[in-house]
């Protein structure tokens, strides 16, 4: 979705029409579910947030601000809500493993033994990575953030970001190396 489809719900929102959310979420639904489940590690968790996520952004349409770039704020409204829900909940929740992650998220490609045991193989070296590194790895390529939107979200200079994604992609490359053998 460009800014100016996006800018173009939000203004259907505005004016109380679902059609504008409705389109978002269509959009970035999967998106925003991805990068919550990578900072509560819980799909039910991430299932919950991600609904409120919606509502709240119903609720506060009128707060965005055209030419901002609308992944950055959609990015951290649900990286705070995701947070939010950790700081209430601290020690109250048990983390699911990844293997609770629906099946949706595996490509449409070949059979469905080859794609779970690819998706397998991913969740594990993911779960390698420190929390930092997957953080920034779901950014880039769920939200397709760049590095500088990145560094923004992470507070941070640019090439702080560039470098530890290029570090987990090694890692991860790596990891799935010896998977393979």
């Amino acid at each position: 979705m460009t800014d100016l489809q996006f800018e173009s719900c939000i203004r259907l929102m505005i004016e109380k029409d679902r059609n504008g959310l409705k389109d978002i979420y269509t959009a970035y639904a999967k998106q925003i579910y991805r990068i919550i489940l990578g900072i509560v590690h819980s799909a039910q968790d991430a299932e919950d947030i991600t609904s409120e996520f919606f509502l709240k952004l119903w609720e506060i349409a009128h707060t965005y601000k055209s030419g901002q770039g609308h992944k950055r704020w959609l990015t951290v409204i649900a990286r705070n809500m995701a947070l939010d829900h950790l700081r209430k909940n601290k020690g109250n929740t048990l983390s699911l493993d990844d293997d609770e992650q629906t099946l949706t998220e595996i490509a449409d490609k070949g059979s469905v033994e080859e794609n779970v045991s690819d998706r397998v193989t991913l969740d594990k070296a993911l779960s390698q990575l420190t929390e930092l590194e997957r953080h920034t790895v779901e950014l880039k390529l769920a939200m397709d953030l760049t590095f500088r939107e990145i560094a923004e979200i992470l507070d941070e200079p640019t090439g702080t970001t560039a470098w530890r994604y290029r570090q987990a992609v090694l890692k991860l490359r790596k990891i799935m190396e010896e998977e393979q053998v």
